[in-house]
């Protein structure tokens, strides 16, 4: 979300980015408690920020802010973070079946996705399943564009051929 004019409560700007900043925090902790408390911590130094924060890349702001806890607890960045929930996926199908085997399919993917290091799994997860533009990513990483391409283009080729693997055993 970006923010142009008159600025919104912290709570107004915050709240619709929630449930983005908790899957991210399970990307990067291992455990639902310690995703729980990094989001909380994040809050709460956004919060105490929100006066000198420039207003634009609301939810880059937050992750950058959520990354920098998870850095400063020392716990987690690399840990390999428990799957989500898969009831945020939604595909447009014709059965039940049909439902079932998206879901087996996702469930494997973000396993895959999982087992990535933190360095090409963040840029995926903000990117390609959370959807944010390489230029909300690259701030919410701290990172350069070029950096964050080229971690894109390797996480992706990791998990593709981790995928491709899979399914020939």
């Amino acid at each position: 979300m970006r923010i142009f004019g008159r600025r919104p409560t912290f709570e107004r700007a915050v709240r619709p980015e929630l449930p983005v900043l908790y899957r991210v925090a399970r990307r990067m902790v291992r455990q639902e408690a310690d995703a729980e408390d990094l989001v909380q911590k994040c809050l709460l130094r956004a919060f105490r920020a929100w006066g000198s924060f420039d207003g634009r890349y609301v939810r880059s702001w937050l992750i950058k802010i959520l990354r920098n806890e998870a850095i400063a607890d020392g716990r987690g960045l690399e840990a390999n973070a428990d799957l989500l929930p898969l009831d945020e996926a939604t595909a447009e199908v014709d059965s039940v079946w049909d439902q079932v085997e998206w879901n087996l399919r996702c469930d494997r993917i973000l396993e895959e996705l999982g087992e990535l290091s933190v360095e090409h799994r963040l840029p995926i997860q903000l990117c390609d399943v959370e959807e944010f533009s390489y230029e909300e990513a690259c701030e919410a990483l701290d990172i350069p564009m070029g950096t964050l391409k080229s971690r894109l283009c390797r996480g992706r080729r990791l998990l593709r051929d981790r995928l491709i693997r899979e399914g020939e055993e």
